[in-house]
């Protein structure tokens, strides 16, 4: 009975369901008598009931027998009698098996009988589908699908039918709509069988099956047997039309997707002529490709296949005329009755057409003027464009785009034109071959054919070749194909202004751009932002540039092909001088001051914490920032390999001073994010440039931000030498604003290596400079860290005289340092055991962190929650939120504030008497402290460690060899003031702060 009333109810269950399933079970046998069931199907029997069903047939079992049944026929040949059976078992299935009842328990049991009836419903496709029964197979799985959308082998049967009804393209449509499905709902590509069949369909090699039987709507019987023919239907007559295809290549690489869609658009759509344009930059293979399914459908278009290379990048391109004549010649018409003007041309051709089934490929298509002449007048044909822009989509019916391989299948590519058994010996100098080429077919297959001409060159020795960017190009000619010549085409095409861009792009070397770039880059009159729009496009249109899609920012960005930037890198060598390049950069470098100015201010609130060149300033005067309507931080983080690329360039250029300023302006930005590789790259770029010139000040600006870095990457000994260093060289250039800047980051290291009294003392020295200097943010920073220290020190009431002097000098401050006083008042609660309001506290610094995307902000806070939930008994929370704390450090490589998360969770572990575990992760935090030099916080974990190994009561000796290397940490802090760390914890969960 407890069984029972578990399955019916499970969490719900009623105050008396002993009494209520004898109701249910009177009314069921009250059913059951109306309906004239023979006998008592439900006994009482303690402790519960049973189901008899000697005298009553069960649907299941008819199942079972049915299907026995047609396993003994289809054994025995008899394959339609087996359909007979297997469709009567199929018809004791009136819907989903215990439709709407959602109970575990019986989930199990109804899962298998699902499964059953699939494997009846694909044994019966499968015996069909043998008897030629297409018709019947279709129509069944067509409505069988959708109540079972995920199990491939029906699939597969219906695309079978399909293909062999003759309805290739809805076997085609049936696959992508499968992979779609299956992408979406379980993120899977289809299994095996059906990508067999997917290839086998698109090559039209899929083996036929007998002969289709015509389902017959009417009841008469059906007609006598004739006998069989004396020989077999001869196969399908071949194409009699004139083909002018150049020659197919062997086995097609990739772009599986594309042919399918080709074959299908190709197909009369009853009213148009179908018309399908390939777009693609220039060695994409659009050719190939074209020509590759116009063989495969030359069945389909018996009539003719006509090819013609319009050549509408060259000087001299293909007149539509001369396109016509060669037509009307292939298909039988004699020169003297060719007219001479376009218009009657065009009309006989059409009228030449009419009604029959020829393809018609026109290759490299330029301008819409020159595709209409040549186009057929009914939709028994069918039309492939091959462009490099969009020129035929005013008619085109469909359009398919073309990119690059993918990386797999470039290395296909590669196999087959150098030889397999080369690549394989050869696999990592094969992958840099085809990352040279940017995945691009032309250059992958030119390198194919180069080795293959080649035999005794290494893949290796290639690579090395093409490292070099300059001579890059070079290598990727062979015979008569040429990257660089299919370059010249589009770059030919295109308008002067445009050419310009591409330049100054390809030379700028972003990896990718948004559209205020443009403005800046070229030197535009009239209404900048529009022009460079146009620009921009035009460059889209021909293929040279390709749009990857909006940012965080809502602006567009794009992005230069590899080779089409060597190629810019050429064309500007020989068209701009240095100073050209150098004042479009500096251009481009203020713009992009301007925003990352707003950024920086955006997060600290204001100007501050930062020595500047001035350049900002007049960045400031003649630009407006690029992202006027966008969110500062948004547009930051979209162009942060844009700034670094920048500072790069001004650097090389000679533009110390811009390198320097947004350098120094992006430090805080890099910070808040943990942007750690942008923020050394920079600063390292711009040290380079002011050292260059001397600039005493810059140089030690940019000392200041690298020893900001290599705090904020917690390798603190390195951050002390830049940091004194930097103080020392602004004294020396009468600096004392920045030198005070330098002087409190080295005051964080004494604290982080527990010299106290040094770090005390530094900052009381930095109050009344920074506060001269109106740096609000800085002298904020140096409040709280005081408050902090004193609080590490279980100095409460000194901690929190300087936290809330902090709290009132940070009210207006919208940046960062508000959401850290807030986490720092946090702190001070906790401690003097007031958790509602350190919740509170804690709770408005995440929300200030998570505004700017401070990730460790984030992490500090999840970690004082977790605590407080702890010290609160709310312990799967604690666990947590501590996990939160651990996974956002090391998501920005934080290692500090994850050892913090660490102590914290294994004081909730050994709180839980999970001690092995706790003991883990004091060993690793203990072990993390110890390699970043932070000896206060390694005899804290030490210290820890010993106090749980005391509750085992078991390893006394360990614990006091624990707490002596603690006290020898200490010792060598050189501090009187560190031993105060360890006195009585404000609680069982760790230290009150980081």
């Amino acid at each position: 009975m407890e069984e029972l009333a578990q399955s019916l109810w499970e969490a719900r269950m009623p105050a008396d369901p002993a009494n209520q399933i004898a109701v249910c079970v009177s009314k069921i046998r009250g059913r059951f008598q109306r309906t004239g069931t023979v006998g008592d199907l439900i006994l009482t029997q303690p402790p519960g009931y049973l189901l008899s069903t000697d005298e009553a047939e069960l649907d299941t079992q008819r199942v079972q027998a049915l299907k026995a049944e047609a396993d003994a026929y289809a054994n025995a040949g008899e394959s339609a009698e087996a359909v007979s059976c297997l469709e009567r078992a199929l018809a004791q299935w009136r819907g989903p098996l215990l439709a709407g009842i959602t109970r575990q328990a019986w989930r199990a049991e109804a899962r298998v009988w699902e499964e059953t009836q699939v494997a009846l419903q694909v044994k019966k496709a499968e015996l069909q589908l043998a008897l030629g029964q297409y018709e019947p197979v279709i129509a069944e799985l067509s409505a069988f699908l959708p109540e079972h959308p995920f199990f491939e082998r029906p699939r597969a049967q219906l695309m079978t039918a399909l293909y062999r009804s003759g309805r290739q393209a809805d076997a085609l449509r049936l696959y992508r709509d499968t992979c779609r499905l299956l992408d979406e709902a379980l993120a899977i590509a289809p299994g095996a069988e059906l990508q067999r069949l997917h290839q086998e369909i698109l090559k039209g090699a899929l083996p036929p099956g007998p002969e289709a039987v015509r389902t017959e709507l009417s009841a008469a019987p059906p007609p006598s047997p004739q006998p069989a023919p004396e020989s077999a239907a001869p196969p399908p007559a071949a194409p009699a039309g004139p083909c002018l295809l150049p020659s197919d290549i062997g086995e097609f690489v990739g772009r599986e997707r594309e042919m399918s869609d080709l074959v299908e658009f190709l197909r009369p759509a009853g009213r148009n002529v179908p018309l399908v344009e390939l777009v693609g930059a220039g060695g994409t293979g659009k050719t190939t490709l074209a020509i590759h399914v116009g063989h495969q459908q030359r069945v389909k278009f018996p009539d003719g296949q006509l090819y013609i290379d319009l050549r509408g990048l060259d000087r001299n391109p293909v007149r539509p005329e001369e396109a016509l004549a060669r037509f009307l010649r292939e298909m039988g018409v004699p020169a003297s009755d060719i007219p001479d003007g376009l218009d009657q041309r065009a009309e006989k051709f059409r009228a030449l057409l009419t009604d029959k089934r020829v393809l018609i490929i026109l290759d490299n298509a330029s301008e819409t003027t020159g595709i209409r002449p040549l186009l057929p007048g009914t939709d028994t044909c069918a039309v492939i464009v091959t462009s490099r822009s969009r020129v035929a989509s005013a008619f085109s019916t469909r359009v398919v785009e073309l990119g690059g391989l993918s990386t797999e299948q470039a290395l296909e590519l590669l196999h087959r034109g150098a030889g397999r058994e080369r690549s394989a010996a050869e696999q990592d100098a094969a992958r840099r071959l085809v990352a040279y080429c940017g995945n691009l077919p032309l250059a992958v297959g030119i390198l194919g054919a180069r080795l293959a001409a080649k035999p005794h060159w290494t893949m290796a020795r290639v690579a090395a070749r093409l490292a070099d960017e300059r001579r890059r190009l070079d290598e990727l000619e062979h015979d008569n194909l040429a990257v660089r010549t299919t370059l010249e085409l589009s770059y030919d095409g295109i308008s002067p202004g445009a050419q310009l861009l591409l330049r100054r792009l390809s030379v700028l070397a972003v990896p990718d751009f948004a559209d205020w770039l443009a403005r800046h880059l070229v030197d535009l009159g009239g209404p900048a932002a529009e022009n460079a729009e146009n620009l921009v496009e035009e460059l889209v249109d021909a293929r040279l540039v390709e749009v990857r899609g909006r940012d965080v920012a809502g602006q567009l960005r794009y992005r230069l092909h590899d080779l089409v930037r060597l190629f810019g890198l050429e064309r500007a060598d020989g068209a701009e001088s240095p100073s050209q390049r150098r004042t479009a950069v500096r251009r481009t470098a203020l713009a992009a001051l301007t925003g990352a100015d707003a950024a920086h201010r955006a997060v600290c609130g204001g100007d501050y914490t930062a020595v500047r060149s001035g350049a900002a300033s007049r960045a400031r005067a003649g630009h407006s920032p690029p992202h006027e309507d966008a969110d500062p931080l948004h547009w930051y983080e979209a162009e942060r390999t844009t700034l670094t690329t920048l500072v790069r360039q001004a650097a090389g250029y000679g533009l110390d001073d811009i390198a320097w300023d947004l350098a120094a302006v992006c430090r805080c930005l890099f910070s808040t994010r943990g942007h750690h590789d942008e923020w050394l790259a920079t600063h390292q770029d711009a040290l380079a440039a002011v050292r260059a010139v001397g600039s005493r000040k810059g140089e030690a600006a940019l000392l200041l931000g690298l020893g900001d870095l290599y705090i904020d990457k917690r390798e603190y000994t390195r951050a002390a030498g830049l940091l004194e260093r930097a103080c020392a060289t602004f004294t020396a250039a009468g600096e004392d604003y920045g030198a005070v800047l330098a002087l409190r980051r080295a005051a964080c290291v004494d604290r982080i290596q527990g010299r106290y009294e040094r770090a005390l003392e530094r900052w009381r020295d930095c109050l009344p400079v920074l506060a001269a200097h109106g740096d609000l943010q800085a002298r904020v920073q140096v409040l709280r860290w005081l408050g902090l220290t004193l609080l590490e020190l279980r100095d409460l009431e000194g901690a929190e005289s300087y936290l809330r002097q902090a709290e009132e000098a940070a009210r207006g401050l919208l940046g960062r340092a508000a959401g850290q006083v807030r986490l720092a008042l946090a702190d001070l609660l906790r401690a003097r055991h007031r958790p509602a309001e350190a919740e509170a506290e804690y709770i408005a610094g995440r929300e200030r962190a998570q505004a700017l995307g401070d990730v460790s902000g984030i992490g500090y806070a999840h970690f004082g929650l977790g605590v407080i939930a702890l010290e609160s008994g709310r312990h799967a929370e604690g666990r947590r939120l501590l996990g939160v704390c651990r996974e956002s450090a090391r998501s920005v490589g934080d290692p500090l504030l994850e050892a913090l998360g660490m102590v914290g969770l294994s004081a909730a572990l050994g709180h839980d008497g999970r001690t092995q575990e706790a003991e883990r992760l004091l060993t690793g935090a203990a072990a993390i402290y110890h390699g970043l030099g932070t000896p206060v916080r390694y005899a804290r974990c030490l210290y820890a460690h010993a106090e749980l190994l005391d509750r085992r009561g078991d390893a006394g000796a360990e614990a006091a060899a624990l707490r002596a290397r603690a006290a020898a940490a200490l010792a060598g802090t050189g501090s009187a003031l560190a031993s105060d760390v360890l006195g009585p914890a404000s609680g069982p969960y760790g230290p009150p702060v980081l």
